[in-house]
């Protein structure tokens, strides 16, 4: 990479919109740390679970869709290229939601002709934080975020962070985490002026996702 950096005459270890998102997030756990929750928003309008956070005047989930999508630049104006999607999917990762979320690439790829990426988050951020608020700025971003399962006996679904190596007092824990880094990408690519629309998914992550692909027409 750096070689090729050198060669490209850039730096490519410069990221400096990854950085951004990261001070957000550290704000986000900051906030939760001193006020138990984190900042909250308020959404648009919630279809069978499906809390809907955008910028656009809609009602239900078609009409979200709809306007968001409505949004892509089809690279007919001049110096614009084309948009991409790119679905940020902060959920649990298994075999039904890589299904459903293939799903909902297929359904915008076939009614919009457009190239859509996806990634689980937070772990995407590593590989194309920069690219998504650093690019031209054409891209579309749907943000996916789900409830935390609550913790169930004999099994710890959402593990806590020591606040100090061995120790065992802790603040906050991974779930609670996960959310603050996609609070803070999201502003990130606010203040970057992408176009994002965010959707929580308040019951099973797969079944909702199922519903999205099928709400866009």
């Amino acid at each position: 990479t750096a070689i090729a950096g050198k060669f490209l005459g850039i730096n490519p270890f410069d990221q400096p919109n990854v950085e951004a998102a990261k001070v957000l997030a550290k704000k986000m756990v900051s906030a939760y740390q001193e006020e138990g929750t984190l900042p909250s928003l308020t959404p648009s309008f919630e279809e069978n679970g499906i809390r809907v956070y955008a910028d656009v005047e809609a009602n239900d989930l078609s009409s979200a869709w709809s306007k968001f999508l409505s949004l892509a630049n089809a690279g007919e104006n001049e110096g614009k290229g084309r948009s991409y999607v790119s679905i940020q999917a902060y959920v649990k990762p298994d075999s039904q939601t890589d299904e459903a979320l293939q799903k909902l690439r297929d359904k915008i790829q076939t009614t919009q002709r457009l190239a859509v990426t996806s990634g689980y988050g937070p772990r995407f951020l590593h590989s194309t934080g920069q690219l998504h608020k650093g690019d031209a700025g054409n891209g579309l971003f749907i943000q996916l975020t789900s409830d935390i399962p609550a913790t169930k006996v004999g099994l710890r679904q959402d593990v806590p962070i020591p606040d100090q190596p061995g120790e065992d007092r802790s603040s906050i824990r991974f779930g609670i985490l996960k959310d603050a880094q996609a609070l803070g990408d999201r502003q990130a690519l606010l203040d970057a002026n992408r176009k994002v629309i965010r959707f929580h998914l308040t019951t099973d992550v797969a079944s909702s996702i199922t519903r999205l692909a099928e709400a866009i027409s």
